[in-house]
């Protein structure tokens, strides 16, 4: 049986839990003055919990994820202002994807190994903290994030359409990594 989860009542949580100005970043990693990654951040505005040990959507269990026969686009489509993302097991190489994803929480960072190993399970989110996820994103993909509005959407038979909107300026684009802030 397979189960879709409806998030369309969270729509005012979401946009409180991502406000558009302030919770979307291009990022400057390198040191180069160009941007080479998006930044999300989330702060926690519900209640304290923890970070499960097996994240489970219907019949998606991610704990049984065979990372490097996975094939997100068997889940999911990826949208940047309209346009699909597309991210097929065979368009991403794996072991660059370990190293373009990291979590940030309370100075901690966690890449994709230690997420898939149970390192970041576990950990208390507390009302208030944040959590960010840094993308390392090719030139093309950030070239399109321009200043002005835009829209990240995730369209998914386990979920309904979420959507997150955001704002691009210059408070909050080409902004160089503080990897103690994220």
């Amino acid at each position: 049986m397979n189960i879709k989860f409806d998030l369309s009542a969270f729509k005012v949580l979401i946009k409180k839990l991502f406000p558009p100005k302030e919770s979307v970043f291009t990022l400057d990693t390198t040191g180069d003055g160009k941007a080479d990654s998006l930044q999300i951040k989330v702060k926690n505005l519900i209640l304290p919990f923890s970070v499960p040990k097996n994240i489970e959507l219907g019949n998606f269990d991610l704990g049984s994820i065979d990372i490097n026969n996975f094939d997100l686009s068997e889940y999911a489509t990826l949208y940047l202002d309209d346009n699909p993302i597309k991210i097929t097991k065979d368009s991403i190489n794996i072991e660059n994807l370990k190293n373009q994803l990291r979590i940030y929480h309370k100075g901690e960072s966690f890449n994709l190994d230690d997420i898939l190993e149970g390192k970041f399970s576990g950990r208390m989110i507390g009302f208030g903290d944040t959590i960010s996820v840094l993308l390392k994103l090719d030139a093309k993909i950030l070239e399109n994030l321009g200043e002005g509005k835009h829209a990240f959407k995730i369209e998914s038979d386990l979920i309904s359409n979420f959507i997150i909107d955001f704002e691009l300026d210059e408070t909050n684009m080409n902004q160089k990594l503080e990897p103690l802030n994220t």
